[in-house]
């Protein structure tokens, strides 16, 4: 990503002004982890006109099938029309905003208001609306569900809730080329389990977390004897990094052969992917805003449908029950330092040679921050 240019008001805090040079930067102010007002132009600048990650093509694998979320509270829904067309909707009827869907299912007909039996078409025309047949220049056609871009990379599914968006492909064009890469059948894959994790921290200190290699041997002892330091490919594009490593020799209960592939993956604004060593898989993380000091994580583990690779239980058991429970705890304790009167900023840990300890990747995110909510303010 290119920070030659300057933005037009950078954070001032404490230990001085955000800087472009990552190597003299200091941190961001706190405040843009606890103050609601930045939080509520998040929302609008990042979380609502960027590709966000929803699901699988294998989460709605026949016409008719459909699943719901919610993105930075938006709730919307994605679903295949009777052609097997992958549409998106904003899951609200258009008579008086009641949520339309539920969980996961397949349609039989159509869409089905539960409060007024407003009915839809799968092309989210407005098919039946009942005793609207002498109300004033009631005109159908003009309550249509609201469509929301949705694109496909892969097999991943990816929504735009502004409908003036650039198209996927102008940003992330390579990104399913590197998963391809590593996974040639990853659009095969389904997901074998799906976590959800309710944290005590702003998004954007779930997202730093992943973003750095330079806590692991202190907070993953685990993690960092299985984690060769040597980077074999990178790829850098301005909305996503791709990271391929080496594993060392497993450990009990984690045996792989050494020089197996680990490899990760940061995509704007709030993707982050995991294809641990020792088995076909891929951890999808998805960090989604749930108030100024909250976040609602997704983690969906994909592999090969059939039976489950006993060494991805392995890798499943330590992920919930070491890896992310640790960053869980490391997370939340920097939201309550962030909001103590004893903390401003900090420093980025970098070094010229871009080292796999550096914080590069983390000033570069901050910086991505910065330049949404300048776009915003025009």
């Amino acid at each position: 990503m290119n920070t030659s240019s300057s933005v037009a008001s950078r954070p001032v805090g404490e230990r001085g002004a955000f800087q472009t040079n990552h190597l003299e930067s200091p941190t961001l102010p706190s405040r843009y982890y606890t103050d609601d007002a930045i939080y509520r132009r998040e929302l609008h600048a990042v979380h609502y006109r960027n590709w966000c990650y929803i699901g699988h093509v294998s989460d709605i694998p026949r016409p008719r099938d459909y699943f719901t979320d919610t993105i930075a509270g938006q709730p919307i829904f994605v679903m295949r029309d009777r052609s097997g067309e992958i549409r998106a909707f904003f899951n609200v009827c258009q008579h008086r905003g009641h949520e339309l869907l539920k969980g996961r299912g397949s349609l039989k007909v159509g869409i089905t208001c539960p409060y007024h039996a407003w009915s839809y078409n799968l092309d989210g025309t407005l098919r039946n609306a009942p005793h609207t047949e002498t109300v004033a220049n009631f005109d159908r056609a003009q309550f249509s569900l609201r469509a929301i871009n949705v694109a496909q990379s892969a097999g991943m599914l990816f929504v735009n809730l502004d409908p003036e968006c650039e198209p996927f492909e102008t940003k992330m064009g390579r990104f399913g080329e590197t998963i391809t890469r590593h996974l040639p059948d990853f659009e095969d894959y389904v997901a074998v389990e799906r976590l959800h994790y309710d944290i005590g921290a702003n998004w954007k200190v779930v997202v730093d977390n992943f973003a750095e290699a330079y806590h692991i041997p202190v907070a993953h002892p685990e993690l960092a004897r299985v984690l060769d330091e040597g980077l074999d490919d990178f790829v850098q594009e301005e909305r996503f990094s791709y990271f391929l490593y080496r594993s060392r020799t497993g450990f009990e209960g984690l045996e792989i052969e050494a020089g197996s592939p680990y490899v990760a993956w940061m995509a704007w604004p709030t993707l982050n992917m995991l294809s641990l060593p020792g088995s076909k898989n891929l951890l999808v993380l998805r960090m989604l805003p749930n108030g100024v000091g909250q976040c609602s994580e997704r983690v969906d583990i994909y592999a090969p449908e059939g039976p489950v690779d006993p060494k991805l239980l392995a890798v499943k058991s330590l992920f919930m029950d070491h890896f992310n429970q640790q960053d869980i705890g490391i997370v939340e304790s920097v939201q309550r330092g962030l909001s103590s009167l004893g903390y401003d900023q900090g420093r980025y840990v970098c070094d010229p040679e871009d080292s796999w300890f550096s914080e590069v990747p983390l000033h570069t995110f901050h910086w991505q921050v910065l330049e949404a909510l300048e776009r915003l303010d025009g």
